[in-house]
């Protein structure tokens, strides 16, 4: 634009005029001068997810789709410096060409991690969200504009995808995350292993997060936790899990997935065990399935085995009890990784091949971990085994599953499927419960019918059966019993049976005269079991303040063995579980009594067992031995529905009431 020449104006003109009426004054018209120049330099910023990268505020963590519901969806992020974040979201209509986004969420206050519910929305429409964030200088960082839709489960089959095991090879994770989005799932289930080493934050940036950016800003993945995790914080500060919990579940449809955590006690006499058997038992959901980290089935040759004896196990030992609770409750498959490859079984029930009423055991796990040399040998179990990167995608649509294998080149590997028959009876097997599965004087059982209809038919031990109408059949026993149980309706159709045994054990007396010290005499030697101690002499002996291998130091790096002595003290005259790790072998004796035996060379594998303990002292024994790789040895107690604790908080009289 011009201006008039009688109304020009500049900088210099103005400065010669007041330098030649009074030099006071020119301080001050440069000073002004330089703040008119730093204001306009300083003015508000506003920052897209794409140019924000050199910036001092980015995102860490880009947004991204977790937990959805038939009418929610949570949205998470992550940024360098606190801001306070907004979703911003619109619906599309066929009459607007671009409709507007409005905020919908907002935060109270500036954070790093963020985390924001949209409520409100209705299945099968498309919706744009876009997170805005903002800081308190005016500073704007923007995420991208990004469609989303709930699906609709009446109208349209469910359809997701598998992975497993990406840790520590983002290449291969990004394209596989490139071949999911291109099935359109609805989510995705991620089978544990997601990075290499879970306390290690570049991990989840920038080896599990960045590759897969485009697939999770619009697809929710939900995980199972695995033992590259190490249950650190951050697992659960990135994954909005109910609870906090890597035990939870989420129903799309017809479909429940139930996830487990393998990491931590899944023995029979756990509390987590129960929730998984509670949650079958009640679940109404046409098709189940089951997802943990470590494998009830596996071929592998180099896994789960004594690397002596080469006797393979067909399964994590720590697992392997599982199969029998599926196969009660009607589980469809259960999903696992760990053993890094892929492999599909037979339906199984009862160590069998059942193709009508077996649960199929499928290992996902060529996310991007290190493959193992394939081998020649196939178990009984066993349809399928390929050593390489994949993932599933699978379509369920009413009583029909249909599955597929797919390799890192988009090829389609193996498929399979499952059709469940409309006529066949769907009655739910009933729950029998106990409060004390073992029990000094007696112990009542509880066999519920979850089903609306239906008669209860049960029997124990090898008795006649009983068959009530109403809701639980209830009973209380003196001895050890065996209660076996159904339920069948009006059109003599029967569920499967439901077999549960309670064990009535001897109450140990106090020992009068216990001793409070511990030792721990260390011995040396290529011990593949463990030694008969009272045959062979210390290599040396320590007295140490607790039950653990951090105190016998020092010691080889492996072939040994020590044995823990000393008493502990218990408040309550009760039953008391005792759980025990090992890394080998190991075994536990209460008062010269076995409680726990956990013998051989193995990884780390969780036994549990029972004592009925008076109120006072008693003695304890724990033998170990290590003979290679990592040495783990952890025992821990408590009552047999209650919390399990360190042992060492009963050791010497430290347990209260």
């Amino acid at each position: 634009m011009e201006l008039h020449t009688d109304k020009k104006f500049s900088i210099k003109s103005l400065i010669e005029v007041v330098f030649m009426k009074n030099q006071i004054f020119l301080s001050i018209i440069i000073d002004t001068f330089r703040l008119l120049i730093l204001v306009g330099l300083s003015s508000h910023t506003t920052l897209s997810a794409q140019d924000s990268d050199n910036k001092a505020f980015k995102f860490i963590i880009s947004p991204y789709i977790q937990d959805v519901t038939d009418s929610t969806f949570t949205i998470l992020w992550e940024t360098s410096t606190p801001f306070e974040g907004a979703i911003y979201l619109a619906k599309a209509e066929y009459t607007v060409l671009k409709p507007a986004m409005k905020m919908v969420a907002a935060e109270p206050g500036p954070v790093r991690f963020h985390k924001l519910v949209i409520g409100g929305l209705e299945p099968d429409e498309l919706y744009y969200y876009q997170v805005i964030n903002r800081n308190n200088l005016g500073d704007t960082l923007k995420g991208p504009i990004t469609s989303f839709t709930i699906p609709n489960y009446d109208q349209a089959a469910i359809s997701f995808t598998v992975v497993g095991d990406t840790q520590g090879n983002p290449a291969v994770w990004e394209r596989i995350a490139e071949l999911m989005f291109r099935e359109s799932p609805q989510f995705v289930i991620h089978c544990g292993d997601l990075v290499q080493y879970g306390p290690n934050k570049d991990d989840w940036v920038d080896e599990f997060f960045k590759p897969a950016n485009h697939l999770l800003r619009h697809i929710p993945l939900y995980p199972a936790i695995g033992n590259h995790e190490m249950n650190d914080q951050q697992f659960y500060q990135y994954f909005d899990l109910p609870g906090n919990d890597a035990f939870y579940s989420v129903k799309k449809g017809a479909l429940m997935v139930i996830f487990v955590d393998t990491n931590k006690d899944i023995l029979p006499g756990s509390q987590q065990y129960r929730k998984l058997e509670r949650l079958l038992a009640r679940s109404d959901e046409r098709w189940k399935i089951v997802v943990h980290h470590h494998p009830v089935f596996t071929s592998d040759k180099s896994s789960y085995r004594s690397s002596m004896m080469a006797k393979p196990i067909k399964g994590d030992p720590n697992t392997l009890h599982l199969k029998d609770l599926y196969e009660t409750y009607g589980v469809d498959f259960s999903l696992s990784g760990h053993i890094h490859g892929y492999e599909r079984s037979w339906p199984v029930r009862k160590n069998h091949i059942d193709e009508d009423h077996g649960v199929v055991h499928i290992v996902a796990a060529g996310g991007g971990g290190r493959m193992r040399d394939a081998s020649a040998y196939k178990n009984w179990f066993s349809v399928e085994t390929k050593k390489m990167h994949h993932f599933l995608n699978l379509r369920i649509w009413r009583d029909r599953l249909r599955a597929e294998a797919i390799d890192t080149a988009g090829r389609v590997f193996d498929t399979w499927e499952k059709e469940k028959y409309p006529g066949r009876t769907n009655l739910k097997p009933p729950l029998v419960e106990t409060p004390r599965r073992y029990f000094i004087d007696n112990t009542r059982i509880a066999v519920k019918n979850t089903n609306g209809t239906g008669a209860i038919h049960y029997r124990q031990n090898n008795g006649q059966y009983r068959s009530i109408l109403s809701k639980e059949a209830s009973l209380v026993v003196d001895r050890t019993t065996t209660v076996s149980a159904f339920v069948s309706n009006d059109q003599n159709d029967d569920s499967r049976s439901v077999v549960k045994t309670v064990i009535k054990i001897p109450l140990m007396k106090s020992q009068k005269s216990a001793v409070r010290a511990i030792s721990a005499d260390y011995y040396e030697g290529y011990f593949t079991l463990l030694p008969d101690f009272g045959q062979l002499k210390p290599t040396r002996t320590f007295s140490p303040d607790s039950l653990s291998l951090q105190d016998i130091t020092p010691r080889a790096k492996d072939h040994f063995a020590v044995r823990f002595k000393g008493s502990f003290h218990i408040p309550d005259t009760d039953v008391y579980r005792f759980l025990l790790e090992s890394f080998d072998g190991s075994m536990l004796l209460i008062d010269g009594k076995v409680i726990i035996d956990n013998d051989g060379v193995h990884y780390e594998i969780f036994r549990e067992g029972y004592a009925a303990l008076e109120q006072g002292a008693h003695f304890f024994e724990v033998r170990y031995f290590d003979f290679e790789r990592r040495e783990t040895l952890n025992l821990k107690i408590g009552k047999q529905d209650g919390a399990m604790v360190d042992f060492n908080r009963y050791i010497a009289g430290k347990a209260k009431k």
